[in-house]
C-alpha cells in the first residue's frame, strides 16, 4: 500500500513539473538604454522562448537597437 502511494504521488509530481510554461517578455532598448517598445508577454517552453528573442533581434538588430529579454 505504502508503495501505491509514493508511486502516486510521483507521477502527480512529474506531471505537474513538466506541465508547467515560464512566461518572457522582451523589451527593445536604444543605445542609451532607454525602452522604446514592449513585445507582448508570452508563456511557453524554452523553443518558444528562443523564436521569440530571435524575432526581437531580427526586427530590430538592424536598427542598432538592442533586444533584452527576461523570464517574467
Amino acid at each position: 500500500m505504502r508503495k501505491l502511494i509514493l508511486f502516486s504521488v510521483s507521477i502527480v509530481f512529474l506531471v505537474l513539473g513538466n506541465g508547467c510554461k515560464k512566461c518572457y517578455r522582451c523589451t527593445v532598448l536604444d543605445e542609451d538604454a532607454s525602452s522604446i517598445y514592449e513585445y507582448p508577454d508570452i508563456c511557453g517552453s524554452k523553443s518558444e522562448y528562443n523564436s521569440y528573442e530571435e524575432r526581437c533581434v531580427t526586427e530590430y538588430g538592424a536598427f542598432d537597437f538592442t533586444c533584452s529579454c527576461a523570464e517574467i
